[in-house]
């Protein structure tokens, strides 16, 4: 049986985020290719178990508590296929929910092609960045993205979305976390300047080196209020939260980053309780003096305590745990 072949015992949560926070799953398995993958998810829907999957574990926080039920780890589908069109300048580039961001940049841009160097400095897989509409430095992954294949748990086999199913927003798209597991993505990138490329790809690792912290952290933790282009679009959430002076505010072992005022980072043991503590602080100050609500960008799922309920709750206006 493929699930026995995938399974992996003992597995913390904590090794499995960028946090370096996390409890015991229950379950988790870590399938190798599409096929895997999906005679885990059918046998996810036959068992009727609570379904939780993880990419790279950046933008997530894991419960201390740790995760019921079954945890799928993308990480290993990480197959990658280019194809050509006909005139040579346009590449389609088929990739798995498990590959690094970075390593599909890198891929991107050894082809000659230009449309991926936001990717490079991004901690996350294509499975997230697809889902969240990740993006950076100006570029958005649905700019890139042509057709989805995912898995739906309700009806409990694969669909094919294209482009316009996807219903991309700023950080969101249609794509339900609770329902739908990204499996493939096909994007599409166009030729570009080699050396255009490998330097908007530096500028965006200098950039990040300079400006984001090193230490273990989840990303950032807000999602800013105002669109770009707008009349405040100034008015980042990392801005709000620098002027209001947070950089350095504690609760137990994490810490809002001295670098950046919308990073979290684990400076020892902390935990999900110090961490949801933490941002419906850094919440209530900027709705307190701005007027604006901030809604995190961060997800928490796991067996949450109580309290960790209620936070999550005020963070996101009332979402259960495991959604935005």
């Amino acid at each position: 049986m493929v699930c026995a072949q995938v399974k992996i015992p003992d597995c913390l949560g904590s090794k499995y985020s960028t946090y370096r926070i996390g409890g015991l799953f229950e379950e988790a398995y870590q399938p190798t290719s599409l096929d895997e993958a999906l005679e885990l998810l059918q046998y996810v829907c036959d068992s009727k178990k609570q379904l939780t999957v993880i990419g790279a574990g950046s933008n997530l926080i894991v419960a201390s508590g740790g995760i019921e039920g079954i945890t799928l780890l993308t990480r290993k589908m990480t197959r990658i296929q280019e194809s050509f069109a006909d005139d040579q300048k346009t590449v389609e580039v088929l990739f798995g929910a498990g590959v690094h961001l970075a390593k599909a940049a890198t891929f991107v841009e050894s082809l000659g092609m230009t449309g991926a160097e936001y990717m490079i400095g991004i901690p996350g897989t294509i499975g997230g960045a697809v889902r969240m509409n990740a993006g950076a430095m100006g570029q958005e992954t649905s700019e890139v993205v042509r057709s989805v294949r995912l898995f739906n748990l309700r009806a409990s086999g694969p669909e094919h979305w294209p482009l316009e199913k996807l219903a991309y927003q700023y950080r969101s798209s249609a794509i339900d976390p609770a329902i739908h597991i990204v499996l493939e993505a096909r994007m599409v990138f166009k030729g570009g300047d080699p050396t255009e490329i490998r330097a908007k790809m530096q500028g965006n690792l200098d950039f990040r080196k300079a400006h984001h912290p090193t230490t273990p952290n989840g990303g950032s933790v807000f999602k800013n209020p105002y669109p770009k282009g707008t009349e405040k679009a100034h008015m980042t959430a990392g801005w709000m939260l620098d002027q209001l002076g947070t950089k350095d505010w504690t609760e137990g072992d994490v810490r809002v980053s001295p670098k950046h005022a919308n990073f979290i980072e684990n400076i020892g043991n902390g935990t999900s309780t110090d961490l949801l503590r933490l941002m419906c602080r850094m919440k209530q100050a900027v709705k307190a003096v701005y007027e604006v609500e901030l809604y995190p960008e961060n997800l928490f799922i796991g067996k949450a305590t109580d309290e960790e309920a209620a936070l999550w709750k005020e963070l996101t206006g009332g979402a259960h745990v495991g959604m935005h």
